[in-house]
């Protein structure tokens, strides 16, 4: 068809047909290329966009980070979605405008102070240095290319140069600190009694209809937690092994580069005498150094004591007050004449004469340890064992980079990946996002991959996941169950029991705040109120904010009540987690003071008030950036 039409459109109106399609096409291109209406963006900061894969992204970093430090008191409905999101969004904006204002401040990172900081990183090494394979393999396992990763530690480094200059400058006067002191290091006198909820179970009257009324408005309470089970494929190093081929040969080689591994290096524990020359020193200073060294020589042959004819001669301060010794010794560690001559010399003999930089050395070896004559056939299995791990440590990354690719084209299944590795697809037990994962598999990328929007609604399989050293995982949902309700039928027995504490506890704190207003008018003391219901009172006396033995509520509304007065008591309450309501009465304050402090501990509150300090001129700093920034926020979804 196209060759008819080049045939029969000659002239301006088949090039007028031609301009016509190529325009649109052309501005589809462009858009294409220029990335615009590619994705949606959340926010845009002096016309960077943040989008919406940039937000998901750090939130899941974010998640990933609590998880980490929480460890097992981490639940996911600790943090609600669309909060953490917008949280998320706030800092990836102060980010953007604290760079801006680091660039504008001519701000840089060098390429070797970066090169430097990602060297030092024990991720990218391996046996304590650092490892470009490890390095790429780990890059692009988070998702990154090289030069990204190198770009964003360059900016964060730049920001560093940036928080540091605004925090420095900050300090705490002497004032400053004893206010902060006082408030501090404050401590409250009180005393509290106990309402017990359970005193008030036996009068809670269960009915059908409460009970089921009281379900009903709590079905928050009873839900059942949403849960998938994984398919999955793990790759470890350490089944890697077996797929190593070997020859004697190569395991020869890797025995004679590696024969320090296989075979203890020899060691010989030995003492000198040290005459010094000068450096640059001349005929006669070498001469008059010599010919002593030669004249103890001839006393120690002549059974002269080598420890106190060291004491008394060595020019090396580090041993000779120890007879010389230099303990053991091992190759590398000495200069090369030095040890040419320690290494050679037959165990106890005394050596000739031995001229270093240092001056002429006196030696005798006093012990030998390590160093072996096992050759390479004795050693084989050894060795093959080791070359298999080194190869199969090699081999990982290899593997590695192909699941991952494997596992990116054929989104859709694990099965394409498995046959071309020759891995065996599991399946995990049903998983929540607080637990359930099998051990090895328990990391908590592994969760945030497995409910993440790509791989819970999307059902594509994971990006690789490293979950340890040359260990990695790819995952898929194989089942889901969203969260759901417990059925009221099936557990109304344990439904009466929270209906039951739910209502005792109610009735508990109408008793306090009935008992609060006598208190408050002053017709009754703390002390007449629990007698008259045999509550029992507890008197801590003087209690820092820190109290140790007072109930964590009770200790927190003490120290927010006002002070007391003029002698008399204030009175508060306050309900308790396990449902009994606490009566207060607070009946002194004292400040704290800087007079009561150690010497050593001035310095440490003086430090931590200073940090406080910098913290909040941080965040002012960065606030008073952000207000003066061109800054767009799109609403966030859940």
């Amino acid at each position: 068809m196209l060759q008819a039409i080049r045939e029969k459109a000659q002239g301006w109106i088949a090039w007028a047909i031609v301009i016509l399609i190529s325009v649109p096409f052309a501005l589809w291109g462009i858009q294409e290329y220029l990335g615009v209406g590619a994705e949606p963006e959340v926010a845009v900061v002096e016309g960077d966009a943040i989008t919406e894969r940039m937000l998901d992204q750090r939130t899941r970093q974010v998640r990933e980070r609590m998880r980490a430090t929480l460890g097992d008191a981490y639940r996911a409905d600790l943090f609600e979605e669309s909060e953490l999101k917008q949280q998320t969004l706030d800092a990836m904006v102060e980010e953007m405008v604290l760079v801006n204002q680091a660039q504008a401040w001519n701000m840089r990172t060098s390429d070797a102070q970066a090169r430097g900081f990602i060297a030092s990183i024990p991720a990218f090494q391996r046996e304590g240095r650092f490892d470009q394979q490890v390095y790429e393999g780990s890059v692009r396992n988070l998702g990154q290319s090289r030069s990204g990763f190198e770009q964003s530690v360059r900016q964060d480094m730049a920001l560093d140069q940036l928080r540091s200059g605004i925090r420095e400058t900050t300090f705490v006067t002497e004032t400053n600190l004893r206010t902060r002191i006082g408030l501090t290091d404050q401590k409250r006198t009180f005393a509290y009694a106990r309402i017990p909820a359970a005193a008030y179970r036996d009068g809670v009257a269960v009915t059908a209809d409460a009970v089921r009324s009281f379900f009903d408005s709590n079905l928050d309470r009873y839900r059942t937690p949403e849960r998938m089970k994984l398919s999955y494929l793990l790759l470890d190093a350490t089944g890697l092994g077996g797929l190593v081929e070997v020859n004697e040969e190569t395991l020869r080689q890797y025995f004679d580069d590696h024969r320090a591994e296989f075979v203890a290096r020899e060691e010989r524990a030995m003492r000198h005498i040290l005459i010094a020359v000068a450096p640059g020193g001349g005929a006669d200073e070498i001469n008059s150094a010599r010919q002593k060294a030669e004249a103890l020589l001839e006393q120690l042959r002549a059974d002269g004591d080598f420890a106190e004819l060291a004491r008394d001669n060595s020019d090396d301060p580090g041993s000779a007050a120890n007879g010389g010794d230099l303990g053991w010794v091992e190759l590398g560690m000495m200069v090369p004449a030095f040890e040419d001559a320690a290494f050679a010399l037959p165990l106890g003999e005394i050596s000739d004469l031995v001229r270093t930089d240092f001056g002429f050395h006196i030696l005798q070896v006093t012990d030998v340890r390590g160093g072996s004559d096992a050759g390479f056939s004795e050693l084989r299995d050894q060795v093959e064992s080791a070359y298999r791990k080194f190869e199969a440590e090699n081999l990982y990354f290899d593997y590695a980079e192909r699941l991952a690719e494997s596992a990116y084209e054929n989104a859709d299944s694990l099965m394409p990946a498995a046959e071309a590795l020759d891995l065996q697809i599991q399946t995990t037990g049903w998983v929540t996002r607080d637990a359930g994962l099998p051990e090895g598999l328990d990391s908590p990328r592994v969760l945030n991959a497995a409910f993440s929007d790509d791989v819970l609604q999307a059902g594509n399989n994971s990006d690789l996941i490293e979950i340890g050293p040359q260990r990695a995982v790819v995952i898929r949902v194989a089942e889901y169950e969203p969260t759901g309700v417990l059925r009221f039928d099936e557990n109304r027995a344990a439904i009466e029991q929270d209906f039951v504490s739910f209502e005792a506890s109610k009735a508990a704190e109408k008793t306090g705040q009935q008992m609060l207003s006598l208190l408050s008018t002053g017709d009754k003391t703390l002390q007449q109120v629990a007698s008259d219901h045999a509550w029992q009172i507890e008197s801590p006396g003087a209690v820092g904010r820190a109290g140790a033995g007072v109930p964590a509520e009770v200790l927190a509304e003490a120290f927010a009540m006002q002070p007391a007065r003029d002698g008399g008591a204030v009175h508060g309450g306050v309900a308790s987690g396990q449902g009994d309501f606490y009566l207060i009465a607070l009946t002194a304050t004292e400040l704290g003071s800087m007079d009561t402090l150690a010497d050593a501990e001035r310095p440490l509150v003086s430090e931590q008030a200073a940090g406080q300090v910098a913290g909040a001129q941080m965040r002012y700093f960065t606030q008073s950036l952000r207000n003066r920034s061109d800054v767009e926020i799109k609403p966030v979804g859940d």
